[in-house]
C-alpha cells in the first residue's frame, strides 16, 4: 500500500471536506484567505504534490512558471543570492504544483532574450524576474501584459519584492559606530543595481545622522560585486594618507576580495581594520576571520515573490506594489572595536 499522500490526507490534515482542498489546489477565489492557508499548509507538511497535468488540462494553463536571471551563467550560478532565490520560489512552486523553467542571459548584452522567448512563444503563466534587467526588458513585458513579478527594485509599474536594504545597511554602520568607528570606509556596487544600492546608502547616511556623525566621503569606493573589484578597492584605501578602521563593501563578494588584500598588506583583522559585508554568503561563515555580513533571506524572497505571482494567476492581486522583507544583521568575527590610538 503506497504511502503517498492523497486529496483526502490533506483534508484531514486541514480539518476540510476534500472538495475544499480541491478548489484550493485549482485557485477558486471564493474560498477564504484563513481555509487556503491551512490547506496550504497541510500541503507542505505531507509533501503532497497535485497532479500538474490535470490542472493544466482543467485550466489550460501551462502550470509553468518562468524565473529569469538576467546575468551571465557563471555570476548567475555562482551568486549565493540568486541560487537562493530560485530555491525559494522552487520550493512554493512545487507545493502549489507548478514547473519552473530558467534561464539566464544567454545572449551577451541582451538580457531581454529570455523575455522574448517566454513571451513570444507563450510557454509559461508567469514570470519571475530577478531586477538585474533593464527598464527596456520590462516594458516589453509591460507591453505584452505578462504577470510578471520582479524580485529586487524596479521603476516599472510592476509587483515587487525585495528585502529591506535600507535597514540592513542602517544596521551594519550602527554597529560598526558604537563599536567606536569613525573612519567607515564604504565599497559601493555597481551602477545597474544602483535602486538597491541607494536604499543600502540611504540606511548608512541615516545611521551616521542618527549618530550625529558625517560619512567620511573621501572613504567611499566603487565595486562591481566581485571579489577582483573589493581587493582592489582595498588596496585604494590602504594608500590613503589616513587609511580606514572599517570597511563595509555592499556585498560579501567585494568585502571577501577586501580582506584577502588586507591580510596580504599584513593588517590584523579586526585588529587594524574591521570589515563587513552583505548578503550573508555561505562563504562568510567560512573565512578566518568569519564575515560580518548582513542576511537577506534570500529564500523566503524568493519564495514570496512566488506566492505574489501565483496568487495574481488566480486572480487574487497584491496588496501592495512594493514588499518589503526582513534583513538580519550577522555579526561575526570580522568586526571588532579599533585599536586605541
Amino acid at each position: 500500500m503506497s504511502d503517498r499522500p492523497t486529496l483526502r490526507t490533506v483534508a484531514a490534515e486541514a480539518g476540510v471536506s476534500h472538495q475544499t482542498v480541491s478548489r484550493v489546489i485549482n485557485g477558486d477565489p471564493t474560498v477564504t484567505e484563513p481555509i487556503r492557508d491551512r490547506v496550504l499548509s497541510a500541503m507542505r507538511a505531507l509533501g503532497y504534490r497535485p497532479s500538474a497535468g490535470a490542472r493544466a488540462l482543467a485550466s489550460g494553463r501551462t502550470e509553468v512558471v518562468g524565473v529569469v536571471l538576467p546575468h551571465n551563467p557563471g555570476f548567475a550560478f555562482s551568486n549565493d543570492h540568486l541560487i537562493r532565490l530560485v530555491q525559494g520560489a522552487d520550493q512554493e512552486l512545487t507545493t502549489r504544483g507548478y514547473g519552473l523553467l530558467l534561464s539566464t542571459r544567454e545572449v551577451p548584452d541582451d538580457p531581454a532574450s529570455a523575455y522574448r522567448r517566454f513571451v513570444q512563444r507563450r510557454q509559461v503563466d508567469g514570470l519571475l524576474v530577478e531586477a538585474g534587467a533593464g527598464g527596456d526588458s520590462l516594458r516589453a513585458l509591460r507591453t505584452a501584459d505578462y504577470p510578471t513579478v520582479v524580485i529586487g527594485y524596479t521603476a516599472e509599474d510592476f509587483t515587487c519584492v525585495h528585502p529591506d536594504d535600507e535597514g540592513g545597511a542602517y544596521a551594519v554602520a550602527q554597529h560598526l559606530l558604537a563599536l567606536g568607528h569613525r573612519r567607515i570606509a564604504v565599497i559601493d556596487g555597481p551602477p545597474e543595481s544602483r535602486l538597491a544600492m541607494s536604499a543600502r546608502m540611504r540606511g548608512l547616511r541615516r545611521a551616521f545622522a542618527d549618530a550625529r556623525r558625517e560619512v567620511p566621503t573621501d572613504l567611499l569606493e566603487q565595486g562591481d560585486f566581485t571579489a577582483g573589484s573589493g581587493y582592489a578597492a582595498a588596496e585604494r584605501l590602504l594608500a590613503r594618507a589616513d587609511p580606514p578602521t572599517a570597511v563595509f563593501a555592499f556585498n560579501d563578494g567585494m568585502a571577501l576580495g577586501a580582506q584577502r588584500r588586507l591580510r596580504e598588506r599584513g593588517r590584523d583583522m579586526p585588529g587594524e581594520v574591521s570589515v563587513a559585508g552583505f548578503d550573508d554568503t555561505e562563504a562568510a561563515d567560512l573565512v578566518d576571520p568569519s564575515l560580518t555580513s548582513v542576511s537577506l533571506h534570500s529564500v523566503d524572497v524568493g519564495r514570496r515573490a512566488a506566492q505574489i505571482l501565483l496568487d495574481l494567476l488566480d486572480g487574487r492581486p497584491p496588496a501592495q506594489r512594493e514588499n518589503i522583507m526582513p534583513s538580519t544583521l550577522k555579526v561575526r568575527a570580522s568586526t571588532a572595536p579599533p585599536a586605541a590610538g
